[in-house]
């Protein structure tokens, strides 16, 4: 159900929300001894991925979208393969550090995910993973305003049940690493500002996620109604020719 929000996006993403999610970057390349085998999981366009490259990292991604794998591919040139959680296509206990940059809150079982990072990490090494928190972001906040201006209906959006989901704070997804056998060794929360053109804001929250879910089911008079209005809405975020959000975001990373 979740990862099925992202089958046929990668274009889509790679202009818009992806630029958003490497916002982590700096955050978690502090974190990582220098030279290490790093697993990329979800890597998405391959932003990230290209970063830790650079860093000097022996780097190997993969995502369960083959369009993602091939984006990933072209901009990293590292080894990106097509998989998924739980069940990564990898033996045990290979990598030094393993990757979850937005990922668990993405999948459909937490839980069983969090076992598939902890597989593939060998002992003494580091898996880290980033949320968004439960507080609503400014980017979401501009979308429901423009979603009431126009009148919009709100399609019921997907959830997990209560029994997979978990708190989306340091706390929760501290206790989700704990719970699949590691020892958490710091929780933070990364800012930074996400710099985003109109036009690649636009296409995303029209295709991504829950967006796209609520996009789709609007009527073309409400849909009409709203590309009318947003550039009203988003003028109060506008620095020069980019939108300019303030962004926050959960990191913990633990140790197998």
């Amino acid at each position: 159900m979740a990862e099925g929000l992202w089958d046929d996006v990668a274009a889509a993403y790679d202009r818009s929300f992806a630029t958003l999610c490497s916002g982590t970057a700096p955050a978690l390349l502090t974190r990582i001894p220098s030279g290490s085998r790093v697993l990329d999981v979800g890597c998405g366009s391959g932003h990230l991925t290209a970063a830790l490259l650079t860093a000097g990292h022996v780097v190997t991604a993969v995502d369960p979208d083959p369009e993602m794998v091939a984006l990933a591919s072209s901009r990293s040139g590292a080894d990106v393969r097509q998989g998924g959680l739980p069940d990564l296509p990898f033996d045990d206990a290979p990598f030094d550090v393993v990757l979850a940059n937005f990922v668990l809150n993405h999948v459909d079982d937490p839980r069983a995910a969090t076992r598939g990072l902890v597989r593939v990490a060998r002992s003494g090494g580091q898996v880290a993973a980033t949320v968004w928190p439960a507080s609503l972001m400014h980017q979401a906040q501009l979308w429901n305003d423009l979603l009431d201006a126009a009148g919009a209906v709100r399609p019921p959006a997907p959830r997990l049940a209560p029994h997979l989901d978990f708190e989306r704070s340091s706390e929760g997804l501290g206790s989700l690493l704990s719970g699949a056998g590691l020892d958490v060794i710091e929780a933070s929360a990364p800012r930074w500002d996400w710099s985003v053109r109109p036009e690649d804001f636009w296409a995303g929250a029209t295709t991504i996620g829950n967006f796209g879910v609520t996009w789709r089911a609007q009527s073309t008079a409400v849909q009409e109604s709203m590309r009318e209005l947003y550039e009203d809405f988003a003028a109060p975020w506008l620095v020069g020719e980019h939108l300019v959000f303030p962004v926050e975001a959960v990191l913990v990373t633990a140790s197998p």
